[in-house]
């Protein structure tokens, strides 16, 4: 027996785990009492992630009486991994309690108090601990930068980061974190050289090309720039493509469909307003539905998903293969994607082709890139406009009246403009700073100047901070606007945000990555609203919606124009009055509204995709 340790202890300082997995567990089962290979073999388990195993070798170490200070952290660190945090936190604070003073296990508390209790204060008080012990730990300058940047701190996250790299320590991880906080503070032109810079260190980091994906849209507005980048970047992922669907398809003419949506958002999250009117109007005569949740939270909104689907899956801790086989056990006729390249997403269990149809739906304003994706549903207009047809990996499935929003909830009156009772004209901007860059907060100022006591309003988290009032402040004065025509307001509850619109008298989208969800909120609430349309589809939201409500004579085509529309908006006091009495009833009337009609257009569109590939599928066979 004790050679069988000590080879396997041997196997175990040679990174041979799995061999010295099966010696240690040799040892255990002549003798369940050994607690140091109890202990070895949890640590082995560790370091190959069977985290939950692992626990439960580490439990037993202690249970035999371990003194050993750090077998605490590091049965902290499995319990964790595998989703226990309650015992997890208890692990970890009787290491510390112990006096195990290891760095890692600093670290490790710093992240489980950032990432899982969310008690940033404490994280910031562990991750300065691990610095303190070791100045080159910088792994814990770029955890604390992501917490900055998690609470808005900018600047301190820039600060953190500009010590990595002045001491020439330059990851993945610190360009996205670089990225992420000048992508807040609206310097979009340096936060999208700094995600370029993430994916040339790490192709294959996820978060990397997320972020990056998304700053294309806040900083191009043109599809045939967007689109190359897209295919550049997905290169690796197409050369894993099965070109075909193995399995049978059956293209029996009116049989029903099964249709599997694919999505880490089926929670409370903006994408609800969009897919549960379309669930709720399916035709559940035509088609089974499938819900396939890759995210271990299933909140109140996940429980009213699933009452309106006939099978609910939680795909979240399944592997791709795992998941790939679930869907083709379930016979899904089209596999849909509502997360695109967003956080979540599932894009790598398509590649294998699990489904004889897969489909790009909802999710970012871009192609996904994948030549796994059969089709993507885009609006029709948009999709000529922008010549989706050269700039998309996937089929274009046109799909007319595509702009449609569900508030999901009472909303609350309509109150007259602010400006009759102020005697100033108010313009607001419910958007993130991250939509709003310099040369969209020049625009802005202009139209400040030209109109005379005008104010303006923003509104979300990104303002609540002091270095963010500042450098907004700064920015405006440089544009001769007094910081006193500036009303920042931090974040507000839903229902609060929304009678906060009744204090602004005109909306102004940001450009090029239009508002969607505020695009909505704030016509609903009586707003007019101005935009400038682009050739992207993420400068093309706005537009489609304001043409819905025949508004169409609040689109610009360039910002002298949106800066002429504006002015026009806030001479006219009556027609702001007209607007606030009409604009909700003119949405509930529109085909933003009409739910079913927007419903079955999807619908046809995906039938159309299907009967496509039945055609193929029999000209092949």
């Amino acid at each position: 027996m004790p050679n069988n340790l000590s080879t396997a202890i041997k196997k175990l300082n040679q990174g041979k785990l799995a061999e010295a997995g099966k010696l240690f567990s040799r040892v255990i089962k002549k003798d369940p009492t050994n607690g140091q290979a109890q202990y070895l073999l949890g640590q082995c388990l560790l370091r190959q992630n069977r985290n939950q195993e692992a626990a439960l070798h580490l439990q037993q170490a202690i249970s035999m009486g371990n003194p050993e200070p750090c077998l605490y952290y590091l049965c902290g660190m499995a319990l964790e991994k595998s989703g226990q945090f309650q015992e997890a936190e208890k692990s970890y604070e009787i290491a510390e309690r112990l006096g195990c003073s290891e760095n890692l296990m600093y670290y490790m508390i710093g992240s489980f108090n950032a990432n899982i209790t969310q008690n940033f204060a404490k994280a910031e008080v562990y991750f300065g601990k691990t610095i303190t012990n070791d100045p080159n730990a910088y792994v814990a300058y770029v955890a604390l930068s992501k917490l900055y940047n998690d609470q808005g701190r900018y600047e301190d996250a820039l600060q953190a980061l500009d010590y990595c790299l002045t001491h020439g320590y330059e990851t993945v991880e610190v360009y996205v974190n670089l990225g992420h906080a000048l992508s807040h503070q609206g310097r979009q032109e340096e936060a999208l050289a700094c995600c370029k810079k993430s994916v040339e260190l790490a192709p294959d980091h996820a978060v990397a090309q997320q972020n990056y994906l998304a700053q294309l849209l806040f900083s191009l507005d043109n599809e045939a720039e967007i689109y190359p980048e897209i295919a550049e970047l997905t290169k690796p992922l197409n050369a894993r493509v099965r070109k075909k669907y193995a399995g049978e398809m059956n293209c029996q003419l009116d049989r029903k469909l099964t249709l599997g949506f694919v999505s880490a958002d089926l929670i409370q999250h903006a994408i609800v307003h969009y897919f549960m009117p379309v669930l709720k109007h399916l035709n559940k005569d035509r088609f089974t539905i499938i819900l396939y949740s890759n995210n271990i939270i299933q909140d109140q909104t996940s429980n009213a998903l699933e009452n309106l689907c006939d099978v609910w899956v939680n795909c979240s801790q399944m592997d791709d293969k795992h998941f790939q086989d679930k869907i083709r056990t379930d016979q899904v006729d089209i596999l849909i994607d509502l997360s695109n390249n967003t956080a979540g997403n599932r894009l790598t269990a398509f590649l294998n082709r699990p489904a004889p149809m897969q489909v790009s739906m909802m999710g970012l304003q871009m192609s996904t890139g994948l030549n796994c994706m059969d089709y993507a549903l885009r609006d029709k207009q948009t999709a000529e406009k922008c010549q989706l047809d050269q700039y998309s990996s996937e089929k274009i499935l046109p799909v007319e009246n595509s702009a449609f929003f569900d508030p999901l909830m009472e909303l609350p009156p309509v109150a007259p403009p602010p400006c009759i009772s102020n005697g100033y004209i108010t313009f607001g901007s419910f958007n993130g700073l991250r939509k709003i860059d310099k040369s969209v907060m020049e625009v802005w100022a202009k139209l400040l100047n030209a109109v005379p006591g005008s104010r303006i309003r923003l509104m979300t988290d990104d303002y609540e901070n002091k270095y963010m009032r500042d450098y907004l402040h700064e920015i405006f004065s440089q544009f001769q606007v007094d910081q006193n025509r500036l009303q920042l307001q931090p974040r507000l509850s839903l229902g609060e945000f929304l009678t906060s619109h009744n204090e602004v008298d005109i909306a102004l989208d940001p450009y090029p990555y239009h508002g969607e969800s505020t695009t909505y909120y704030s016509l609903l609430m009586g707003l007019p609203l101005v935009t400038r349309a682009g050739n992207s589809c993420a400068s093309n939201v706005s537009n489609r919606i304001l043409a819905a409500i025949n508004r169409e004579q609040w689109v610009a085509n360039d910002f002298d124009e949106y800066i002429e529309i504006a002015l026009s908006l806030a001479k006219d006091v009556d027609g702001l009055i007209a607007n606030r009495n009409s604009l909700r009833t003119d949405i509930e009337n529109s085909s933003l509204m009409n739910f079913k009609l927007v419903t079955e257009n999807i619908e046809s569109a995906l039938l159309r995709g299907w009967q496509t590939l039945c055609d193929e599928r029999k000209r092949e066979s």
